[in-house]
């Protein structure tokens, strides 16, 4: 069995079709569709069921796609840790991180990590649902907040600072809260998490504040827009509203009572530890964020 037409399938499956496969790989459908027939051939099974509308995979080659894509991963990695210019890395990196994060700051991040690696594919789900890094092949997931226990490695990647955000409708009609106390009296917008407690530094001991409200959401983005709209006074970091405070959509309160700095994590399996292609982008993620205007503290390797 050819191992290169192995990864093609590889590919075929991952995209959903060979013409997707073809476009990412900048080679002619035609030959992608002999290599997989060739693969076919020497295995001595149908791997593919070639329709008009839709690409299916035969029992075989669901087997073959499950027990091989881990295989294929592990030789790239072998490939990049041998490879005599360890700066030409190859192979695909995929992460997944909040939408947010994504758009609003690590976009330039990848963008000038891909253009420092261009035989390097980047994979990037944005989401915020939890992953199985190992089951589902991702490398590298970037999350905000605190993380629950778990048997991955967590590095501490940088702080953001937040802030109480309400538009300035929702002040004139209910009012303007002067301390946590108060918030107990107001509509609070939360994310739907087991942890999202409101806490304050210098009031209370750390412990958390009593608040109302009738919004939460597992979006942050969603959260801000409802916050813009008059629902209520939501928490977030500053990043994502300094351009909505510029235009006087929202303003932010009680800035006498300091919250605990919101953290992006970066994830990644045990099993795998830290590939080539991982460790580069941290790196390089790590050296970027160091001079970023939001970023309060970027926290160096442990």
């Amino acid at each position: 069995m050819n191992l290169n037409d192995l990864s093609l399938f590889i590919r075929v499956v991952e995209t959903g079709s060979f013409t997707s496969a073809a476009d990412t790989l900048n080679v002619q459908k035609s030959t992608i569709s002999r290599r997989i027939a060739q693969l076919e051939d020497s295995l001595g099974v149908r791997l593919i069921q070639r329709t008009t509308r839709k690409l299916r995979l035969t029992p075989e080659g669901r087997e073959l796609f499950d027990r091989s894509r881990d295989l294929i991963d592990q030789l790239e990695v072998i490939r990049d840790e041998v490879s005599a210019d360890s700066h030409d890395l190859r192979g695909r990196l995929r992460m997944t991180m909040p939408t947010e994060l994504g758009v609003l700051m690590m976009n330039e991040v990848i963008a000038g990590f891909i253009a420092l690696h261009p035989g390097l594919e980047v994979d990037v789900e944005l989401s915020t649902r939890t992953v199985d890094l190992v089951e589902e092949g991702m490398d590298l997931a970037l999350r905000m907040g605190p993380l629950p226990d778990s048997s991955l490695i967590a590095r501490k990647i940088a702080t953001l600072p937040r802030g109480l955000y309400v538009s300035p409708k929702y002040l004139r009609k209910h009012g303007v809260p002067h301390s946590p106390d108060d918030l107990i009296q107001h509509q609070c917008i939360t994310l739907v998490k087991p942890f999202d407690t409101w806490r304050f530094l210098n009031w209370n001991e750390g412990e958390p504040a009593s608040f109302g409200g009738q919004v939460r959401t597992n979006s942050i983005s969603f959260a801000r827009e409802m916050a813009r709209l008059g629902v209520g006074i939501t928490r977030m970091p500053k990043m994502f509203c300094n351009e909505l405070v510029s235009r006087g959509e929202l303003v932010q309160i009680m800035d006498d009572y300091e919250l605990p700095p919101s953290e992006i994590n970066a994830i990644y399996a045990s099993r795998r530890n830290l590939t080539p292609r991982v460790r580069a982008f941290l790196d390089y993620m790590m050296e970027q964020l160091k001079t970023h205007p939001w970023i309060s503290d970027c926290s160096p390797e442990e």
